[in-house]
């Protein structure tokens, strides 16, 4: 990991950006809130400089997807069970642990801005508990001890890449150890930053080159003719072309989707799970915006995002729809070409880039989300004519939630088949279609969000 500066304090300042760290760690656990919101509201009250933003940034995200393994080390110094910590020191010593263990940052330096930080927040017995355990760990983490990988491999691979043991355990139980592993180191990774060329109304080169400058590098995908890869340190909103409408933001493997439907100007396509609009934009893009698309979805406040990309991207061809599609289908009857539904998920397909998902899952989630995704494709059904398509997909790598759901509908429905995926993509994706003909994408196979999609044909 690149090192960022140390920001050393003078003798009683404060670092800014990490007591703000700090501040989204504490909020994050009291409230059950979301890293990334808390954050977004307090550099909006805090207006850091940008190195701060960075530092505040890092240190908060880094600490919360790693939470599970900073805990243990911090544990094996501390005579206190963690839980049994105030609030603020127990997160005073999770963004010490970090720094120290991430960053490679001094002991003593650390343990100054970490003891100011536990004097402001807590008492000198906390200061002197937060400096005596960051001193030892400075001196010995690397001696921690972890099960190995041959004993408890459950263990090693939780503690190790900090994933939850039920969702480890599981994994094993699909995939084996070196799959497993693999896949939990990938989900530490910081993914790629991808965005999707509108070629309603431009060309991925002229966009590679209108951003040349303000990125490090830039490169095409393989897979995606519109999806181009930046490494870039602005804000991409601020990128020239943003506003504009020349692009939006997009997993690679979330682009692929809609290819899948194979969607053609004066074809009725339903997009029943719209919300926040990535894959029904990318629709009338693909379309030349000449489909009549329907954008449906429960919350007005989240289909007013599908309105505000349609907007921003000049797209006129999307209808909002605003309602349950297990209630809204039937006015639908045999009437659209094509319905894309990417169904609600447990989403653990996205743990690279929503760094504290993993420790708002369960597996009890997988199951009761399993049920509404039978009703929302059970609902479907009926919808497409004859020859027509429905594209299932989600973010999520649960059998429960992709293979059985598809399996249980076509025992129901003789009158769909699943057609091969492959002559639908863009290009050929190494490891990406199973045998059933499901496409599958991996973080650590193919640098994407994991991904599922089938395209149901209806034959009868």
């Amino acid at each position: 990991m690149a090192r960022h500066l140390v920001h050393p304090t003078t003798r009683d300042q404060i670092c800014p950006a990490r007591k703000l760290a700090l501040l989204a760690l504490v909020e994050v656990e009291k409230k059950a809130a979301y890293v990334n919101l808390s954050l977004r509201e307090l550099l909006r009250q805090k207006r850091l400089p940008a190195k701060e933003r960075a530092m505040a940034t890092a240190f908060a995200l880094g600490a919360t997807k790693m939470r599970l393994y900073l805990d243990h080390i911090i544990q094996h110094f501390c005579d206190y069970e963690l839980k049994e910590l105030p609030l603020f020191v127990r997160n005073i010593l999770r963004l010490a642990a970090y720094e120290l263990i991430f960053f490679r940052h001094p002991a003593p330096i650390v343990g100054s801005e970490y003891v100011k930080l536990a004097k402001r927040f807590g008492h000198p017995g906390t200061a002197a508990l937060v400096n005596a355990i960051v001193r030892r760990m400075g001196e010995r983490w690397r001696e921690v001890p972890i099960p190995s990988l041959e004993d408890d491999p459950v263990a090693h691979i939780s503690i190790t890449t900090s994933h939850p043991q039920w969702m480890v355990r599981r994994w094993l139980s699909f995939w084996g150890v070196a799959e497993t592993l693999a896949l939990c180191r990938a989900n530490n990774e910081v993914p790629p930053l991808c965005i999707r060329v509108n070629l309603k109304y431009t060309e991925r080169e002229l966009v590679a080159q209108v951003l040349e400058f303000c990125c490090r590098k830039i490169e095409p995908s393989p897979w995606v003719p519109e999806c181009l890869r930046l490494d870039t340190t602005c804000d991409v909103t601020k990128l020239p072309g943003f506003i504009g409408g020349l692009f939006t933001v997009q997993d690679e493997g979330a682009m692929l989707v809609p290819y899948l439907l194979e969607p053609k100007p004066g074809d009725l396509i339903i997009d029943a799970c719209a919300a926040p609009g990535g894959k029904t934009t990318h629709i009338a893009e693909l379309t030349k915006d000449e489909a009549e698309i329907i954008a449906v979805d429960t919350h007005p406040s989240r289909l007013k995002l599908v309105e505000e990309n349609a907007t921003r991207l000049k797209l006129f061809s999307i209808k909002t729809l605003q309602g349950d599609w297990t209630e809204l289908a039937e006015q639908f009857v045999n009437r659209a070409d094509k319905v894309l539904l990417d169904v609600p998920c447990s989403g653990t397909g996205t743990l690279r880039r929503k760094v504290d998902a993993r420790w708002h899952k369960s597996e009890e989630q997988v199951k009761e989300l399993a049920a509404l995704q039978e009703q929302l494709l059970e609902a479907s059904a009926p919808v497409v004519r004859k020859g027509g398509v429905i594209v299932y997909a989600t973010c999520s790598l649960e059998p429960e939630e992709d293979e059985e759901v598809v399996k249980a509908f076509l025992e129901r429905h003789p009158e769909f088949v699943v057609d091969d995926p492959r002559p639908f993509l863009p290009a050929e994706i190494p490891e990406a279609v199973t045998q059933e003909g499901f496409l599958r994408l991996y973080p650590h196979k193919h640098t994407t969000d994991g991904v599922f999609a089938v395209r149901l044909r209806k034959v009868g």
